[in-house]
């Protein structure tokens, strides 16, 4: 086999000699990611338990081996040059693939997990109330809830299973987010509600002579399920609640102070349907539905999709939903 001389091998151009002889240190790329992520070098070191001055000199140490400046350093704010968001989509993958497996040999014998991350709404309403039907069927596998409103990156994130709730241009370039329903508004209100009213509801104008419950519009999602899109595709306009109005934050919340009779609720399907079904609440005109633009996407880690336990969480909530509203005791 030939091998260069030494004399051949120093002939070799010095930059590409030095691009095989330079792999960069990794001990800063741990700082690098959680400060591309926070973009802050303050708020890295706090959770990393280091200075800020720490945290900065990994940095400085990390672009001096790559030969580039990973971010723009503003007064209060930093930004990801363009090699910079490069790098960290590369680290961020790889970290979170070393920590799953380092999660995975620790916890050998010990029982398999799913973490999902979805809105609490929607946790709280739907998702939950069906859990127990799943722990039944598979014991042994435990569920991780992470309830909230950001949206995570499955991979740089190491979450398995995500719900979202978006309009479909969001999930445009994803293509393994599958789709699990289409989201509908109508009115609802509990039958007490309906009772001390003391009258039917003869059409959607007489809803103005009970309280309505608001969601806060200063959320754009809020807007698509508004009183005033409903009204005005029900043919009502110009029309005024004599008896008040209530506004929420969260949906859940809206739908909990209608059970208790506070109001009519502008409820979302599918996180409304169960109440209905429940007798909780009643929808006074059933066929007066919505489309407010959004729908429910299901979207799984791909280095997690085929073990047992994620694909039995996945199988068994694509069901759920295909099975539509459920009663529960």
């Amino acid at each position: 086999m030939y091998r260069p001389s030494m004399a051949a091998r120093s002939s070799l151009p010095r930059s590409a000699a030095a691009r095989r002889r330079r792999p960069i240190q990794l001990a800063s790329l741990r700082g690098f990611d959680v400060a591309a992520k926070k973009l802050s070098f303050t708020l890295a070191a706090e959770d990393l338990a280091l200075t800020q001055s720490s945290i900065s000199r990994q940095i400085g140490a990390l672009e001096r081996q790559v030969g580039k400046a990973l971010f723009v350093r503003k007064t209060r704010a930093l930004e990801l040059t363009p090699a910079g968001a490069r790098l960290h989509a590369a680290v961020s993958q790889a970290l979170a693939g070393i920590d799953r497996c380092v999660d995975e040999i620790r916890g050998v014998g010990l029982p398999p997990r799913v973490s999902l991350s979805t809105y609490a709404s929607f946790a709280s309403l739907w998702l939950v109330p069906r859990l127990a039907a799943f722990q039944r069927v598979h014991p042994q596998i435990e569920i991780r809830i992470d309830a909230s409103d950001r949206q995570v990156d499955l991979q740089a994130d190491a979450i398995d299973v995500a719900v979202r709730r978006c309009l479909p241009q969001h999930v445009a370039g994803l293509t393994d987010a599958r789709q699990l329903c289409e989201e509908f508004v109508t009115p609802a209100l509990s039958p007490r509600l309906l009772e001390r009213h003391g009258r039917a509801l003869s059409g959607p104008h007489d809803l103005s002579q009970l309280p309505l419950i608001d969601m806060d519009e200063e959320w754009p999602s809020a807007r698509a399920s508004s009183w005033t899109r409903w009204f005005d595709s029900a043919g009502v306009t110009a029309l005024t609640p004599s008896a008040g109005r209530l506004t929420f934050s969260f949906i859940d919340q809206a739908v909990q102070a209608a059970i208790r009779g506070q109001g009519v609720v502008m409820g979302r399907s599918p996180l409304l349907e169960d109440s209905i079904a429940n007798g909780q609440l009643v929808a006074p005109f059933p066929p007066l539905r919505l489309a407010t633009g959004y729908r429910y996407y299901l979207l799984v880690h791909p280095g997690r999709a085929g073990t047992p336990e994620v694909s039995a969480f996945v199988h068994w909530l694509v069901e759920e939903f295909d099975r539509g509203p459920q009663r529960f005791s």
